[in-house]
């Protein structure tokens, strides 16, 4: 009967009458029998009827329902064909579950158990690849709900050592998973990638950067390029073989050909994960902390494509591409050796700068030309050098303001971050301040402080404090400022920082309670 059942062309009407508690129990109890045939059609049925959610629920409250898979799966006995649909059962009730029902149900718990995980990734490395995929998919499913399944894999070094060489064998669809398990119980680690001993882990940097410039399928390029992002950022050996590699100019070919004519965009393929990710792995190059690579991407001319994401990408793209400039402003902002050139810098020039600004139509002789196309209207000269990047001469300063009306958190944080970087220095941060005044910029400042949350509400509160410093904030902007600002009054995180920016707008006095 459950064998002519898999063969039935089910309707709703037919889903109706199978919901009855008693026929699921008698068709989890088939699995209990002797028989391998009863145990296999069993399955079968189980994995055809679980397309449909109220059954998914009805497998999920049995309480005898994941005991016996996991049976089945440790059993010695149990053929390996059984092996793999038991654990692709579990990976689909792991999977049809929200992390809180999880967490709640005692028998999906048991999953994640030292011994379970273990047997899991023993039966990946000794199956035929079938079965491999089936538990490389039960443990991402497990990891992505559990830090403990992360963890314990991240633990075995010798589970790790074998999932990297994987990646090296010629089953593609086994080294597909292994790229999305490595990607899962990296992501958002403070770790980052748990990558083998050396000499192992040459080899396993050397095939993700393979992977990245050589595949040409589009996930595992984005998947490789993830991983890539969340490699270990103090290891000098991943730094060199990543210096080495190729993997930055594909990192740039992503970048901009996402900028290239729909035409061009479309034959590329191109996606949205593929971009967000190539710009994971590139801020592993932008570390402030990695002047080397960091000339590298300079080289490379990618910031004009950068700064077009900041305007037509994804949220994620956003983020992280106000993050590059972030790091890469702030590197440059700290290594000019005329920090001070606004200062240094002759007073008639400036003034003649100013009078060309003032009067743009009116002729001018080709060396004040000259001084109009090369001088910076913050940074003065110091940023005519073709390796020196300035937020100002990248016209990033206007896309970056925009960014702080995104409804993402993030991408706000990340913009008052990136802007933050040009008042990095006291002697120009007059100028620095009138280029974002200048590109409304108290009017995105405004918007994280009314809507933002509290971390980039306490970004805004430094950036704008920063900015009255210099300026004076005219009206309507002034009396807006001073209703949002009382407002987040009431904020007890924010409260003192925002009393003293209110003393200094002299709306409330030098002597408060606030204080």
């Amino acid at each position: 009967m459950a064998a002519d059942l898999i063969k039935m062309q089910l309707k709703e009407n037919n889903i109706k009458d199978l919901e009855d508690g008693k026929f699921i129990r008698s068709l989890i109890q088939m699995l209990s029998a002797n028989s391998p045939a009863y145990k296999s059609v069993c399955l079968k049925c189980v994995k055809k009827l679980m397309v449909y959610p109220h059954i998914v629920k009805q497998l999920l409250s049995d309480s005898v329902m994941i005991p016996l898979l996991l049976g089945l799966i440790s059993f010695v006995g149990s053929s390996s064909h059984l092996k793999q649909e038991a654990g692709e059962i579990l990976a689909l009730l792991v999977g049809a579950c929200q992390r809180p029902e999880f967490e709640m149900h005692q028998d999906l718990q048991e999953l994640q158990s030292e011994h379970n995980v273990r047997l899991f990734m023993q039966l990946v490395f000794i199956s035929d690849p079938e079965t491999k995929i089936q538990f490389l998919h039960l443990l991402l499913e497990l990891s992505s709900k559990s830090q403990t399944a992360q963890n314990l894999i991240r633990s075995d070094r010798d589970a790790i050592v074998q999932l990297f060489a994987a990646l090296d064998g010629d089953q593609r669809e086994v080294k597909r998973w292994v790229l999305k398990l490595v990607s899962c119980i990296s992501d958002n680690h403070p770790d980052g990638v748990p990558l083998p001993p050396s000499p192992w882990k040459e080899t396993a940097i050397n095939t993700l950067v393979a992977f990245l410039t050589c595949s040409l399928d589009i996930e595992e390029r984005s998947i490789a390029a993830a991983i890539i992002g969340q490699l270990p950022k103090d290891d000098i050996i991943i730094d060199e073989i990543l210096k080495k590699s190729e993997a930055l100019k594909a990192i740039r070919e992503v970048i901009c050909t996402e900028e290239e004519n729909e035409g061009i965009r479309a034959s590329a393929n191109v996606d949205s994960s593929l971009l967000e990710n190539a710009l994971a792995a590139l801020l592993h190059f932008t570390e402030p902390t990695k002047p080397d690579l960091q000339r590298q991407v300079g080289k490379l001319e990618v910031y004009p494509s950068l700064v077009r994401i900041l305007s037509r990408g994804s949220s994620l793209a956003k983020k992280r591409t106000a993050i590059a400039l972030a790091h890469i402003s702030q590197s440059t902002s700290s290594s000019k050796p005329e920090a001070t050139l606004m200062a240094k810098e002759p007073k008639n020039s400036m003034a003649l700068l100013h009078v060309m600004n003032l009067l743009p139509s009116m002729s001018w002789c080709c060396s004040t030309s000259a001084v109009n196309e090369s001088l910076c209207a913050v940074h003065g000269d110091a940023c005519s050098p073709r390796d020196t990047f300035c937020l100002v001469k990248a016209d990033a300063v206007k896309p970056l303001v925009r960014a702080l009306s995104e409804t993402d958190d993030g991408v706000a944080e990340a913009a008052l971050t990136a802007l933050e970087t040009l008042l990095a220095d006291h002697n120009t941060q007059s100028h620095a301040t009138a280029a974002i005044v200048d590109n409304q910029g108290v009017v995105g400042i405004l918007q994280v402080l009314e809507k933002g949350s509290l971390s980039a509400k306490s970004k805004a509160l430094d950036l704008f404090q920063k900015i009255i410093n210099h300026t004076q904030i005219i009206e309507p902007f002034f009396q807006k400022s001073e209703r949002i600002l009382i407002q987040l009054l009431h904020e007890d995180v924010l409260k003192k920082k925002v009393a003293l920016v209110l003393r200094q707008m002299s709306i409330i006095p030098e002597q408060s309670s606030y204080f």
